[in-house]
């Protein structure tokens, strides 16, 4: 068993970068409100684990137990002492939905951020960077001692590759979607020795998309990215990515929509 966990804690460490698939969509509504959510799907994590431990072990550890189970940020961020009494209004009303079931090699994280104007929505972008949302999430969870009848803790991320999208600054106006690359947060992500250990081994790794769907109020006029698509309704904006690209060649996920 002590070797098992070994080998689970390395798997983790390493594996946890690998067959990631993060959609990211926001949607901007007449009026200027509209919401930011992410979806990151990490099941094949769980189909590489059970090549490596027998069903046994995994049942004695705990692994074998299903969850589905609903954060709602009001519950971290009103103790969070680091964050403003502002930043705290925009996130809480947030939510991350956290489902695991190693059965089916299900194993995907779903958060959702409202705003209620273009200005929330500048401000709730720099909060959840600030903030470090899914890290803060998971390790709230990953703190909980399992039950007989819970799963074993969370798996944190030891290679920093989730933190993808904090390397670009999202901005809003009206009439405009903006996501450029943040030149200084790009380099101080690439200089995290964990990532840099992790995205060594990235190019034998399985799929890495990192997709982004923008959903905007009217006809879209121009977009200046020229790998994005636009829908036949000209309201929405698909632009589709790679992670180990998007590491090396960051500005390739640069995009501006103005409708």
């Amino acid at each position: 068993m002590k070797k098992y966990k070994l080998l689970l804690t390395f798997l983790v460490t390493v594996l946890f970068t690998a067959c990631i698939q993060i959609e990211e969509e926001v949607e901007i509504r007449e009026d200027g409100s509209g919401t930011m959510a992410a979806r990151t799907d990490m099941g094949q994590l769980f189909e590489m684990l059970k090549g490596f431990a027998s069903p046994e072990d995994l049942q004695k550890d705990g692994m074998d137990k299903a969850m589905d189970t609903t954060i709602m940020m009001k519950d971290i961020v009103d103790t969070a002492q680091e964050l403003s009494a502002e930043n705290k209004a925009l996130l809480r009303n947030g939510k991350l939905q956290l489902q695991m079931n190693m059965k089916e090699n299900l194993f995907n994280i779903n958060m959702n951020f409202p705003f209620k104007s273009i200005a929330d929505a500048n401000k709730l972008t720099k909060a959840m960077n600030e903030m470090d949302v899914m890290g803060k999430s998971l390790k709230n969870l990953g703190g909980q001692q399992p039950g007989p009848d819970q799963p074993a803790p969370i798996p944190s991320s030891g290679g920093g590759i989730e933190k993808v999208n904090s390397m670009y600054d999202v901005t809003f106006s009206n009439g405009e979607y903006k996501k450029v690359l943040n030149q200084a947060r790009y380099d101080s992500l690439m200089s995290d020795p964990k990532l840099q250990e992790s995205k060594g081994m990235l190019s034998m790794m399985g799929d890495m998309s990192l997709n982004l769907t923008v959903k905007v109020p009217k006809k879209v006029k121009s977009v200046s990215n020229p790998r994005a698509v636009i829908s036949a309704d000209k309201k929405t904006v698909t632009l589709k990515g790679d992670i180990v690209a998007a590491l090396d060649s960051p500005k390739l996920m640069e995009i501006i929509i103005r409708y």
